[in-house]
């Protein structure tokens, strides 16, 4: 379901999937669902996508499936795709029904052409949709309403009804309720607004780069929400034309769950829509020098101009790099040359190999291996099994029990406050998951955090060095003696 559509709604699929169950004396053992997601591609559907899973693995508990009707499948813009995934239901043995449609699923000639022709009207459906929304919103555009996204910082989202009679302030996540209401931009907080203020004289009338300005923000606190300041953002900023009145639309095109860039000559321009926090003149200034830093990079001219920053300083490294006003910044090196370390490498910059992408990976891996030996060892010598798998980080112990070995590497703020990224994933692949945390540059292991599958720890979490959520302390450990003493066997002796 992607929409509150009263026909759609999961209730009342699952309704008439039930009454269609009863009626056919089918018992109903498990209910794959997508709520709240685009049919447009299979990407997001997580319940589609295990449905799919479950079937091709061969341990479905189900022989039929049951789906309200041919377009739950998806409004694909290629019909074949909805077709596909019916036949690998079918390859498996699995019948497809269809319950709100009025011909049986027989694989007659008739139902094949109902099908084939109803999977093109739902992709039809779905693509005159998407030309009328487009239009609405432009239409509403040329109105001064805004069209969805979060509030620029400085500025705030307003409702206004459909007399013009503004009301609420709508906070961060908050959708309007009513139809008919619409949304404007109307100048926030003045902290918000002065900062903004800020990073424009620092940058047109102070002569300060992006990377000194970024600094001298996050050390006043001035977050662009609750996040810390970096290069992209400010020159996000300071190429808005929002800050000088300006309502521009059309920046970008998202189709089949893609954006596309717009080139600057198609956007479309209200001017003045409101009150500028920047005057027209400084605006334009910033947008000048933003333009010349952002310049098409040659090889050559870069590094030219790391090689001058190199005699400047006496060293390189990117806090200098990205300091520096006549040299791209550290990110434009890695991306240009794929990594920081091979531009050094390219101007006879020393590199220590340990610091390299290449190095770090490297070096993860023999850590890796001398874990696994010990954890092995360990255990043998307690009296268990243990044995490595062929898939990176796994090993079985006692024959049934899997373990995986993960590392987590620190990583620095630009406040300066050091974290972790524990990543245990969505699902759990693994009985246990080991997670070592890493301080470089330093080759040796912190201390661990070890995740049972039973603990129903999912996604991504950072902690702090001396410092974590009350809910992860039972999982974190110094050493992984207390985990491998569990797996010890000892052998009963034989009556005599």
């Amino acid at each position: 379901m992607s929409t509150e559509h009263q026909q759609y709604s999961i209730a009342n699929q699952s309704a008439a999937i039930a009454l269609y169950a009863a009626a056919h004396n089918i018992g109903i053992v498990r209910a794959f669902v997508d709520e709240g997601k685009s049919g447009r591609t299979i990407k997001g559907r997580k319940g589609l996508q295990e449905l799919l899973r479950v079937v091709e693995s061969g341990t479905a508990d189900f022989d039929q499936v049951l789906v309200y009707d041919v377009s739950r499948w998806g409004r694909f813009p290629d019909s074949d795709e909805a077709a596909h995934y019916e036949f690998l239901c079918k390859q498996a043995g699995i019948t497809v029904h269809y319950c709100a449609e009025q011909f049986d699923n027989d694989n007659s000639t008739t139902s094949n052409l109902l099908k084939a022709l109803k999977r093109v009207m739902a992709g039809e459906y779905s693509r005159e949709l998407s030309v009328k929304i487009g239009t609405a919103q432009r239409r509403l555009f040329a109105m001064g309403f805004w069209q969805g996204g979060p509030a620029p910082l400085g500025m705030l989202r307003q409702l206004v009804s459909e007399t013009g009679e503004r009301k609420q302030i709508l906070k961060p996540g908050e959708w309007k309720n009513i139809t008919t209401d619409r949304v404007v931009l109307t100048p926030g907080p003045p902290e918000d607004i002065e900062t903004v203020r800020l990073a424009f004289d620092l940058y047109t009338k102070r002569r300060k780069s992006c990377h000194e300005i970024a600094n001298i923000l996050n050390q006043r606190k001035r977050f662009l929400g609750r996040t810390p300041w970096t290069i992209k953002k400010l020159q996000y900023l300071l190429t808005n034309p929002i800050y000088r009145g300006a309502y521009v639309y059309g920046k970008h095109d998202y189709k089949r769950h893609v954006y596309k860039y717009v080139p600057r000559e198609q956007w479309q321009t209200i001017e003045h829509a409101f009150d500028g926090i920047v005057s027209e003149r400084q605006w334009t200034k910033a947008n000048e020098m933003i333009r010349e830093e952002i310049k098409e990079l040659v090889d050559s001219e870069m590094l030219e101009g790391l090689r001058r920053l190199w005699k400047r300083k006496g060293r390189l490294t990117q806090d200098l790099i990205n300091a520096a006003r006549d040299v791209p910044s550290a990110e434009a090196y890695k991306n240009h040359f794929g990594g920081i370390n091979e531009a050094y490498k390219a101007i006879g910059y020393p590199s220590p190999k340990k610091f390299s992408f290449v190095g770090a990976i490297s070096m993860e891996r023999k850590m890796r291996d001398v874990l696994y030996h010990r954890i092995c060892e360990r255990v043998r010598a307690l009296g268990g099994t243990a044995e490595r798998e062929p898939r990176p980080g796994m090993i079985i112990i006692n024959g049934n029990i899997t373990v995986r070995v993960k590392f987590s590497t620190g990583h620095v703020r630009p406040t300066g406050q050091k974290f972790w990224f524990l990543r245990p994933g969505k699902c759990p692949a693994t009985d246990i998951l080991v997670i070592g945390r890493i301080e470089p540059p330093d080759p040796s292991i912190v201390d661990y955090y070890v995740v049972p599958a039973y603990s129903q720890i999912r996604g991504s979490i950072n902690v702090h060095k001396h410092s974590c959520a009350p809910f992860l302390e039972p999982y974190h450990f110094a050493a992984l003696d207390p985990l491998i003493d569990i797996f010890g066997r000892c052998r009963i002796p034989e009556a005599a």
